[in-house]
Parts: C-alpha cells; sequence; structure tokens
C-alpha cells in the first residue's frame, strides 16, 4: 500500500525528474511536455500524493512585496545590487524584504523559510550548493523563484548569471601583451558556481594563450580571503593577479598597501566589478565588470513576470539567461613591465 506522507520528491523520484520538474507538471505548467505531465501524475496518484493545498491557497493573493536574498550588504556588488531591484519594485509598486545570508548556505535556507512564511509574492535568490531541496520547497507551493549571480547543477529555475569568460580571457591577454609572465588568480569559493566557473574560465584562458605559469589560491569571497591569497601569492613572486570578486579584490588592494608593493609598477592588478572604490584609487584599478545594475533589473523583470502571468503565460524563456563582462583597463594594468624598474624584494 502507498505511504500517505508521500513528499513531491518521492514523485520526482519515482517519475525520474526533478523536483521542480515534478511541480510544474502537477501544476500543468505548458513548459514541461505533456508526456511528463502524465506520468508525473500517475506517479503522484500511485504514491496517492497530496499537493500543500493551504501553501497553494496562500499563493492565489498577491501582497505586493518580494523577497530578495543576498550574500552580504558589506560587498558594494550585492548592496548595488539589492538596491537596483528594490527600485525597480518601486516603480511596480512593489515592497522589499532583503535578507543577507553571510556566505552561508544554512543561513539562506532559514531566509527562505521565514520569506515563504511571509507570503511574498516571489524572491530573487542569489544561491549556494547545498539549497536546492528547499527552493524545490518552495517551487512546490507555487512560490516564484528567480536565481541571478549564481546557479545551481541542474537547475531548472529561472536564472541570470553573467558569462565571465569574456571578461578573464581579455583580462589574461592583456596582462600578457603588457609583458606579464607569472600571474596569480585569486579564486572564489568551489561551493558556488561563480567560484567554479571562474576558475576553470581563468584555466582556459591561460591555456588558450598558452601562458604555462599561472598559480591559483583557493579562497572565498571575503576581504580577508583576498589579503591572505595576495600575500601568499606576492611570495612565490608573480607579476600580476587577478582577483576573482570585488570583496578579494579589496582584500588584495590591503595587502599591496600594507606590504609597500606599488600597484601600477610592482604589480598589475586586475579586480572584478566596477565599484566606486576601484576607480578613486591613487592607481585606479582594471575591473572585470559584470554590469550587476542591468543584472538587477534582468531579475526583476523576470520575477515580475512569472509574479504577474503566474507561471503560464506565454512561451517560456530559458532557465539561464547570461550577461556579458567586459574588462575596463586603468593603470594597475596598463603599464610595460619591461620598461619598469627591477621590483623591490617583497617581504
Amino acid at each position: 500500500m502507498a505511504s500517505t506522507a508521500a513528499t513531491l520528491k518521492d514523485v520526482a523520484q519515482a517519475a525520474g525528474v526533478a523536483v521542480s520538474t515534478a511541480s510544474r507538471a502537477l501544476a500543468g505548467n505548458p513548459v514541461v511536455s505533456q508526456e511528463t505531465r502524465d506520468r508525473v501524475q500517475h506517479c503522484a496518484e500511485q504514491l496517492n500524493y497530496r499537493p500543500n493545498a493551504q501553501a497553494r491557497a496562500l499563493r492565489s493573493s498577491r501582497s505586493n512585496i518580494i523577497g530578495v536574498t543576498i550574500p552580504s550588504l558589506v560587498n558594494p556588488y550585492f548592496a548595488e545590487m539589492a538596491s537596483v531591484i528594490q527600485e525597480e519594485a518601486n516603480r511596480a509598486g512593489m515592497s522589499t524584504i532583503i535578507s543577507s545570508t553571510s556566505e552561508d548556505a544554512e543561513r539562506l535556507i532559514d531566509s527562505l523559510h521565514v520569506l515563504g512564511d511571509q507570503r511574498v509574492d516571489g524572491i530573487i535568490v542569489v544561491p549556494y550548493n547545498g539549497t536546492e531541496e528547499s527552493l524545490a520547497a518552495l517551487d512546490a507551493t507555487g512560490m516564484p523563484l528567480v536565481l541571478v549571480d549564481r546557479d545551481l547543477p541542474g537547475n531548472e529555475h529561472l536564472s541570470v548569471v553573467s558569462d565571465s569568460s569574456s571578461g578573464l580571457h581579455a583580462a589574461v591577454a592583456h596582462l600578457l601583451e603588457k609583458g606579464n609572465r607569472r600571474i596569480g588568480y585569486l579564486s572564489g569559493p568551489m561551493t558556488t558556481s561563480t567560484g567554479v566557473t571562474r576558475l576553470a574560465e581563468f584555466n582556459a584562458a591561460c591555456a588558450s594563450l598558452h601562458l604555462e605559469d599561472q598559480l591559483v589560491y583557493q579562497g572565498g569571497y571575503h576581504r580577508e580571503d583576498g589579503y591572505r591569497g595576495t600575500e601568499w601569492l606576492l611570495s612565490h613572486d608573480v607579476d600580476a593577479i587577478i582577483a576573482g570578486d570585488s570583496m578579494m579584490t579589496v582584500g588584495a588592494l590591503e595587502a599591496c598597501h600594507h606590504n609597500g608593493v606599488a600597484i601600477g609598477r610592482d604589480l598589475a592588478l586586475i579586480g572584478f566589478d566596477d565599484q566606486p572604490i576601484m576607480r578613486l584609487q591613487a592607481c585606479p584599478i582594471t575591473v572585470i565588470d559584470q554590469q550587476v545594475s542591468s543584472m538587477a533589473r534582468l531579475a526583476f523583470s523576470l520575477l515580475h513576470g512569472l509574479i504577474t502571468d503566474n507561471g503560464h503565460g506565454g512561451s517560456s524563456p530559458p532557465a539561464s539567461l547570461r550577461t556579458p563582462t567586459t574588462l575596463i583597463i586603468r593603470a594597475s594594468s596598463d603599464f610595460d613591465r619591461s620598461s619598469t624598474t627591477d621590483k623591490e624584494v617583497r617581504p
């Protein structure tokens, strides 16, 4: 006899599909093929699965409030993202609840539970690996979701992420053109899609440009990681450093200042994200720009469309939208190493 306590995850496993696909199939979403909808419905009946009717009923009324989860309000990149989303929501007559999750998957899971209980109309999420089940559970209640900045393995939710391959390739090519031959990279954590993808794209750029002398410091998206990583790379006598995010760039700046390393003379530095602090340095910092404002506006536009169409309007957009990155060259890297004097001995 089938259990009366079957969950959506049980139905998805029985039908051989993702939890989010099972949720959409049971909701009759036309993005799922009729064959898959029929198979999922059959498995649900066999398992005596009953959807959470109360949660679905709550979704039928609008609160004109959206949730936004970001890793940090200290990080200017995410602060700008949240600010732009809030501005777009205000223009649409909606309010926002913003939650900072401190680069912690468990805190994100808690935030998703709270936002779900607050009856928000939808949520824009910067996700971490390990939060897939909580997102699927929200999806099963009919909650509109859009992921931004980062993706998840096998993700079927709408997402907006940057394509960092063009920016990283341009950065490595620029450093080589300026005579740098030993390049260090400050990598983000492997628990995020951006950490994994950017490291792979940095290595691919080095391979395609025939650079064999590169070093990688495996860190995280914190100023402290950028500081420690920069000191480690400096101790290995790199000519140049590319930082994999904005907070690690700040840490790299601090480490260079503390160790008496002159950026733009002793070391070429390329950071991530075009924040004011990068432009206001005595030696302005070259950056790989993700155009965070554009990403934020697109994420809100997608979420607003899901809310107003209730997930059933017109043709479904692709699961992942990728925005380009560009290299903005400034004095921190725009110097010919062959014309500089010998580097000072570093501590």
